[in-house]
């Protein structure tokens, strides 16, 4: 057998895997009591708020929750990072916000400024989303386009390790390439996490292309996995 051949049988052993994974940790979110998920959408949530990188961060990237898909919540993530500072609080600098938008069939992914949640439509599929435009017909700002970088991504998944792994994602990879290209310290990846989704070390495989996460938030707490985590998530 040539090496090539034994690479591909590699990859289609991992991608095996991965499914078997997935499927499993699918099954598990179905059947999670619903008054448990709602108790650890809040303690999550509320860890991230009262976190020093999270308060400290002044550019964001973060997902907008669906029920459907079994998502941590980000509702009041959202409510708080688009609220207006409190008055007279001359501090307190409002955060810029980036959220996904699919543009293809093929989930190539987008991140748009949006200003309020009314900024949000629901697409086809019901799950609420930018349109490329604002009200007045002005072309939202795109992440990849703007002049400064991103300090934090909040990021969903479906199953983790506390080795970071988590399934590969190109908008991830596009956007460490352009903060290379414009010599930009690297935001944190932060993923949610619901506590049955967090695996054994190391028991999700990777190919050379997954991205790892720097850190977990999971109903118990914060879980720094890489060094630039525990650097900036000192208490």
């Amino acid at each position: 057998m040539s090496n090539n051949d034994q690479e591909a049988d590699n990859l289609e052993s991992v991608f095996k895997k991965k499914r078997i994974i997935r499927s499993n940790v699918r099954q598990t979110l179905k059947s999670m009591d619903p008054s448990l998920r709602s108790q650890e959408d809040d303690i999550i949530q509320s860890i991230v708020l009262e976190a020093p990188w999270f308060k400290s961060s002044k550019r964001l990237c973060a997902y907008i929750s669906c029920s459907a898909l079994r998502e941590v919540d980000t509702s009041k993530l959202l409510s708080q990072i688009l609220s207006p500072a409190p008055d007279g609080n001359k501090l307190q600098t409002a955060k810029i916000l980036y959220v996904p938008r699919v543009e293809d069939k093929n989930s190539n992914m987008r991140m748009f400024n949006i200003s309020r949640i009314d900024d949000l439509v629901a697409n086809s599929m019901n799950i609420l989303e930018p349109a490329s435009v604002d009200a007045d017909g002005n072309a939202r700002e795109d992440v990849m386009h703007a002049n400064d970088p991103v300090d934090l991504f909040i990021l969903p998944g479906l199953a983790f390790d506390r080795s970071g792994r988590r399934y590969y994602d190109t908008f991830l990879k596009n956007y460490k390439e352009l903060a290379k290209e414009k010599n930009w310290r690297l935001p944190l990846f932060v993923a949610l996490s619901y506590s049955v989704q967090i695996m054994d070390e190391e028991v999700i495989p990777v190919t050379p292309n997954d991205v790892l996460v720097d850190a977990l938030v999971s109903p118990t707490g914060v879980i720094p996995i890489t060094s630039a985590a525990l650097g900036r998530m000192k208490p």
